[in-house]
């Protein structure tokens, strides 16, 4: 997984003040998205424990497939070599400041960015944000398990939500707004496909489970951890099932959660930033969203299972990290000499 560059690896060229500002609330974006996406995939592993009632909770297979979507497998490696347990991949997702995608690093690093820019930003934006850090920076597991984790995760998704709210109300809608939103569906729509892949890696031992019960529990918990269930319901009247719900999350254009959705806002905001900077054309990023937009309405959703979802699904992330690549190429690394 993506994560911002250090000032040691930064390149040598030296940006102009909208670059770095740009740089600044782009990646805020990202990883205030990341982190509500990093509780919606703690979030779907803990309902899918509770609907089980409890059964195996502290099975290793239940739980490390967080680590391997989250990009973070050699990471926790290394500080978690002999332990895999529900509460060692929950501290090392929420509350390890050792893994720069926990939900903690993840709001210090946005805290941080937004520090740098303090005078850029509404005052009640900052003060959102600060405060959010704030309460959080001394939660720990003890706390989590206290509080519940439907409860705990909820806080947290609310809290970006709001920060993201008064951003939209008080944002000017120039390059500095559309960079936010750039950074914000670029992860998004990344996330979203992580949280599929949680799915593929508790796939069922047995053929015949497939369409039982417990495999439609599995599936709502999927599209409640991406605030998907009644939009569902509502759009897509039927039996939950592996290939409806995943056409949902990957092509559905209304649905905000959605990959297809997220990458046509991506491509949305990429264009009025080329607008308001003409001078350095994101013609790069553009072309390869636009290829991406294309290939996601690209085939039956059945032919994609077969084919294997998880490697369909890591393409999509690969593609995204290209997009990625050419907008810091473009708008944040271009030469000013």
């Amino acid at each position: 997984m993506l994560t911002h560059p250090s000032s040691s690896s930064a390149p040598q060229t030296s940006p102009t003040v909208l670059s770095r500002v740009a740089n600044l609330i782009y990646w805020t974006a990202r990883y205030l998205e990341r982190a509500e996406n990093t509780a919606r995939i703690v979030d779907v592993n803990a309902q899918l424990v509770l609907d089980l009632h409890g059964q195996l909770a502290d099975n290793p297979a239940l739980w490390e497939p967080l680590v391997y979507v989250s990009g973070g497998e050699e990471l926790y490696r290394q500080h978690h070599a002999r332990s895999s347990s529900e509460r060692s991949v929950i501290e090392f997702m929420l509350f390890d400041r050792r893994n720069p995608s926990s939900v903690i690093s993840c709001i210090c690093t946005a805290r941080e960015n937004a520090r740098c820019i303090r005078d850029q930003l509404a005052s009640e934006l900052w003060e959102e944000l600060n405060t959010f850090y704030l309460a959080l920076k001394d939660d720990d597991f003890a706390k989590y398990s206290r509080t519940g984790a439907s409860e705990y995760l909820g806080v947290i998704k609310t809290r970006i939500q709001q920060f993201c709210g008064v951003a939209e109300a008080m944002v000017p809608r120039n390059a500095m707004w559309w960079f936010f939103e750039l950074g914000r569906f670029l992860e998004r729509a990344d996330n979203t496909s992580r949280i599929l892949d949680v799915k593929y890696f508790m796939l069922l031992p047995k053929a015949n489970a497939v369409g039982s019960a417990l495999d439609m529990i599995q599936w709502a918990s999927v599209l409640r951890s991406c605030s998907g269930l009644e939009a569902f319901r509502k759009s897509r009247r039927g039996q939950l099932n592996l290939e409806r719900v995943v056409d949902y999350l990957l092509r559905d254009p209304v649905f905000p959660r959605s990959i297809v959705f997220s990458v046509r806002e991506a491509g949305r905001a990429l264009a009025a930033i080329d607008a308001d900077a003409p001078n350095h054309p994101g013609k790069p990023a553009a072309a390869l969203l636009s290829r991406l937009e294309t290939s996601l309405a690209k085939g039956e959703i059945s032919d994609i299972i077969i084919e294997g979802l998880h490697e369909h699904l890591d393409d999509i992330q690969l593609r995204i990290a290209e997009v990625h690549e050419a907008v810091q190429n473009a708008y944040i690394r271009y030469p000013t000499a």
